[in-house]
């Protein structure tokens, strides 16, 4: 067989392999994003060292805190959280509170990223975490390698479930999955607020702020030497009005309300987020 058809067969079966890759790869892509398509973010956290100082920084910026006396500690889990309010999520400040708890909790739990999140400081690790939810809740529809976590502050029988990856891929976003008794409340409006419960009245002035922010409309998280083809990002990606990706610095990105207001707030170097209202 002379050289030139050699080379022309070789062509051939080069593109054929490279289209069947490409199909497997975007078939990949399509699986996650019909799965992403079942996601949602539900609330989010940013591991802090010095959560009085931090809270403090946002509240200067005209959001309304909800008060330590009812801010929730992890029983059994070493850790506490300072909280923001808005109608269609939360942001957590989550910080050690009980060191000992924390390491016992490790101990027995020895697949969850408590103590690198918590060491971010020092070891290079992403402070945010994602806490989804997923529509007609089933635990077998969580697109993601996962373990099950279950903690005396949880529901009887009910567990959450956290990304593999955000043990082994520290500089990922942390990531779970929560059952829905847990998920955050949901308004559309100021005045849905009235659907709060009388006898829980106090809690709706924890959704108004001064600055007037409502509703989140658009996440991006930055983080550093950062690999997106893992399965974990690729979901995540997926998810509307979400995004990480690759930059010099860990940083938090925060809308509200599609930035009507054309306001920025750059709360570095305290906290790695910037508000834009």
């Amino acid at each position: 067989m002379k050289m030139r058809n050699y080379i022309i067969i070789l062509l051939l079966i080069i593109s054929f392999s490279s289209c069947k890759d490409e199909k497997r790869e975007n078939r990949t892509d399509k699986i996650n994003e019909n799965f992403s398509s079942n996601l949602q973010v539900d609330h989010f956290n940013i591991w802090v060292k010095n959560a009085n100082i931090v809270k403090e920084r946002i509240t200067e910026v005209g959001f309304t805190s909800v008060p330590d006396s009812l801010s929730e500690v992890h029983t059994g889990q070493g850790t506490a959280g300072k909280y923001f309010n808005f109608l269609n999520g939360y942001l957590e400040l989550i910080f050690v509170y009980d060191q000992n708890e924390l390491e016992e909790n490790i101990k027995k739990n020895k697949s969850l990223d408590f103590k690198e999140r918590a060491n971010f400081a020092n070891n290079g690790a992403s402070p945010f975490s994602l806490a989804l939810k997923l529509k007609d809740y089933d635990v077998e529809k969580i697109p993601f390698e996962k373990v099950e976590y279950h903690q005396n502050w949880m529901d009887e029988d009910s567990n959450i479930y956290s990304a593999i990856n955000s043990k082994t891929h520290l500089k990922e976003p942390s990531i779970f999955v929560v059952y829905p008794e847990i998920e955050s409340d949901r308004f559309e409006t100021i005045s849905d607020l009235k659907n709060i419960p009388d006898e829980y009245a106090f809690a709706r002035e924890f959704y108004k702020h001064p600055n007037g922010a409502k509703k989140i409309t658009n996440i991006v998280i930055t983080s550093t030497d950062l690999d997106l083809k893992t399965e974990t990002i690729k979901v995540v990606n997926g998810i509307p009005n979400l995004a990480v990706k690759n930059g010099t610095e860990h940083l938090m990105e925060l809308y509200f309300d599609n930035n009507i207001q054309e306001k920025t707030f750059d709360l570095r170097p305290e906290l790695p987020l910037i508000i834009y209202l």
